[in-house]
């Protein structure tokens, strides 16, 4: 018998017994089929992951021969087929499409109708009332699977046809559920705005083969808003009119003049927020007018709007000397306070909203300790909250007393996805002490601010040299320049901190002090480098060996590798490939957008997850992978969470991570590379930030030029807010309230 061609064309048509494997995030996977032509069975090889076992199929590609697993069809194209027989039918009911009904009641299902059983369920679900033991709710689960399977193979077709594969298929099904052709056909630019994976240039080619116009309203909107988002996410709140013009023109590849009316068009609409800039009367006579997605204009406002009420408008006061207080706390705990922080002291007890803010070592978490044991003296309640779950761990250890999350303190609701909390149901206590707030982005600071009651006083403590928030806006900066709130700033270094040369080495920082290199048996240590090349090198060296040997360091638990970048032989996604090679080789591998996933590995939450309640920055463990389900078991450290294979984008692996994911965490030692292939990022707010991460050991690696550049450069990217300026122009309206900034030693 001669050998079949291992490469020829076929076409195939079969139904679907089983999936030997299938991964739902690439949409890959593969298939035993029955065949039509000779009722033996095939298997097939490509993007089909999203179909159902019993779904009848016509398959188009190449069979090869695979030197282990025999005659396979690789499959370029299919087209979903509706079951030819009763048994097709059948098998494709019982086939797991709803739970709870089996193979016995698609039996019934189909003795009923017969061939004629999925047009029934389709367009006449009232008959199924005929089938015993199927109840209300399982006719419409059943008449709901099928419509979905119908309109995802349409889905799945109509995307294949314009260059889509079967992953984005299913997100797409999953959001729209039948509606999905639809609404796409309608309006293919909303799926950048609701389908996670799908961009707007995505989106834009989709809508160019479907026949839209380059100068469609639709398309020129949508590009506007995506302009928005995008620099939502490189921090800023608004764009000046002139610049998202310029932008918008570069996406879109149209003259600026073209996008103005669009713009108008947009905020009459209420889908953006067009206004002049606030601040006093400007000296020339056209501003330029800024532009807001509608979100940030509403949240920028309303942060202004209650820090006024909170600071003038807020007449309450705790029953407390203040004065009293601080020699009550000094007396009781023999602590002697220095100057600043009996007056930071002061102000959180006699201001209804205060900030206090310092570099490391200067006594804030002394001040949080003061507070606490005061509250408890007066039977007052004290909340203490931080942005993160990492940093609400710590303000908890330090304090000795209960802290939490802001999204658990304001009881955010997963399936309703907002706060419970809010000015109809405020937080209840008489002090709320907000740790980090250098993280507090402009959302979560106007979600917060809503739910702080009128005689709670509110203490934002943080490090204002410190990066600014990940998300939009400058909160805590914009806050302490309005000059409306009172404001402690903390320098002096407290006497067991002074030994420690990460304090002393982060302070100089901020005077322009370049590091020197220790090779002694200090806390701190700058490795020189010759080349990017080297400094990875040599990263891996003290990670996976040099600093657990001399430090009785855990490699793994206890030192962090931070980056000012990802990119480059220096950043973190090469360290990442190698460290993970290094210190957890020979695992169960799955790869997701380039990154390998194993058992064992340290990987970070890249997004805040308000279902699961994993936060942005929290860190935890894989422990488990079963490719059958398609899904990995991590660990944080509170609870376990399983992750489909395709929601592992929301995971990075965390041997190597960036600086401005370090915000909040802090590690008993910290490994730096320091390059010039960094140029962009090497600021001495980004070294200033890693640095402070480690209690016990910082190692710098890298060039004296790259640590001289990040030093000296104390320019940050400039973020477009507003909300100093909102603040000034209520305190100027207010006439009564008066600067309340002091910086003392």
């Amino acid at each position: 018998m001669s050998r079949p061609n291992p490469e020829r064309d076929v076409e195939r048509v079969g139904t679907i017994e089983r999936f030997t494997f299938r991964n739902p995030d690439t949409g890959w996977a593969v298939v035993k089929l029955c065949s039509e032509s000779d009722g033996g069975t095939f298997v097939a090889v490509g993007e089909m992951a999203q179909l159902a076992e019993g779904q009848r199929l016509r398959v188009f590609g190449k069979e090869t021969s695979h030197p282990r697993f025999g005659l396979q069809v690789h499959v370029s194209a299919f087209e979903p087929l509706a079951p030819s027989t009763t048994e097709g039918i059948e098998a494709y009911l019982a086939s797991g499409l709803v739970k709870g009904i089996g193979p016995a009641t698609a039996k019934n299902i189909v003795a009923a109708f017969g061939a004629d059983t999925l047009r029934v369920i389709e367009h006449e679900p009232d008959r199924l009332e005929q089938v015993r033991r199927l109840g209300p709710q399982k006719r419409q689960e059943l008449r709901d699977a099928v419509l979905a399977q119908k309109d995802l193979q349409n889905v799945l077709v109509f995307l294949r046809a314009h260059g889509l594969g079967a992953g984005l298929a299913s997100r797409i099904v999953k959001r729209y559920g039948a509606k999905a052709s639809a609404l796409i056909q309608a309006n293919p630019y909303r799926l950048a705005d609701e389908v996670l994976g799908i961009g707007f240039r995505t989106a834009d080619r989709l809508a160019g083969q479907m026949g839209m116009a380059p100068d469609a309203d639709e398309r020129l909107d949508a590009g506007l808003e995506f302009c928005l988002r995008q620099a939502s996410k490189e921090g800023h709140t608004f764009l000046p009119e002139d610049v998202l013009l310029q932008r918008g023109s570069e996406l879109l590849g149209c003259r600026a003049e073209e996008l103005t009316e669009r713009i108008r068009s947009l905020a009459a609409a209420g889908r953006v927020v067009r206004q002049l800039p606030p601040g006093p009367a400007l000296l020339h006579d056209h501003p330029t007018p800024i532009v807001y997605p509608r979100q940030l204009a509403v949240a920028e406002d309303g942060i202004a709007r209650a820090l006024h009420q909170l600071v003038v408008g807020n007449q309450a006061k705790l029953p407390i000397q203040a004065e009293a207080a601080v020699s009550w706390f000094e007396q009781t705990s023999g602590m002697q306070l220095p100057t600043g922080q009996k007056e930071a002291l002061r102000r959180a007890l006699a201001e209804p909203v205060s900030v206090i803010t310092g570099g490391p070592g200067v006594g804030k978490t002394t001040i949080v300790q003061a507070l606490a044991r005061i509250l408890a003296r007066k039977q007052l309640r004290l909340l203490l909250a931080a942005p993160t779950g990492r940093a609400a761990r710590r303000l908890e250890e330090a304090a000795g007393h209960a802290a939490s999350t802001l999204h658990r303190l304001l009881e955010f609701t997963p399936g309703m996805g907002r706060f419970q909390r809010d000015a109809e149901r405020p937080l209840e206590g008489d002090m709320l002490v907000v740790d980090e707030a250098s993280m507090l982005d402009v959302p979560l600071a106007y979600s917060l601010l809503r739910a702080v009651p009128p005689g709670m006083h509110l203490v934002l403590v943080g490090d204002r040299n410190q990066l600014p928030s990940v998300g939009p806006g400058n909160v805590l900066a914009d806050i302490l320049a309005s000059g409306l709130v009172a404001s402690t700033a903390l320098t002096r270094i407290f006497r067991q901190q002074q030994g420690s040369k990460i304090v002393q080495v982060a302070h100089g920082l901020l005077q322009g002090t370049v590091p020197d290199a220790t090779n002694d048996d200090g806390d701190f240590y700058f490795v020189e480098a010759e080349s990017s090349a080297q400094t990875h090198a040599i990263v891996l060296e003290l990670v996976t060996r040099r600093i657990p040997q001399r430090f009785a360091l855990d490699a793994l638990r206890d030192v962090q590798v931070l980056c000012p970048m990802y990119r480059g032989e220096a950043g973190a996604d090469a360290l990442n490939r190698d460290l993970q090679d290094a210190m957890n080789p020979g695992q169960i591998v799955v790869e997701r957008a380039g990154r390998r996933f194993r058992v064992g590995d340290k990987v970070m939450q890249a997004r805040n997850d308000y279902d699961r309640e994993v936060w942005n920055g929290d860190v935890g463990r894989i422990v488990h992978i079963d490719k059958g389900a398609a899904t990995a078991l991590v660990r944080f450290p509170d609870r376990e969470h399983r992750y489909r294979f395709e929601e592992l984008a929301d995971l990075l692996p965390a041997y190597a991570i960036s600086v401005h994911r370090s915000q909040g965490s802090e590690y008993p030692a910290v490994v730096v590379p320091v390059v010039t292939d960094h140029f962009l990022m090497l600021r001495r707010s980004v070294l200033y930030t890693a640095i402070t991460r480690a209690r016990k050991l910082v190692v710098l690696v890298g060039s004296r030029k790259a640590l001289e550049m990040a030093v000296r450069n104390t320019g940050e990217s400039h973020r477009h807010s507003a909300l100093a300026q909102r603040l000034q122009d209520l305190l100027r309206a207010d006439h009564t309230a008066t600067s309340r900034r002091h910086d003392l030693p």
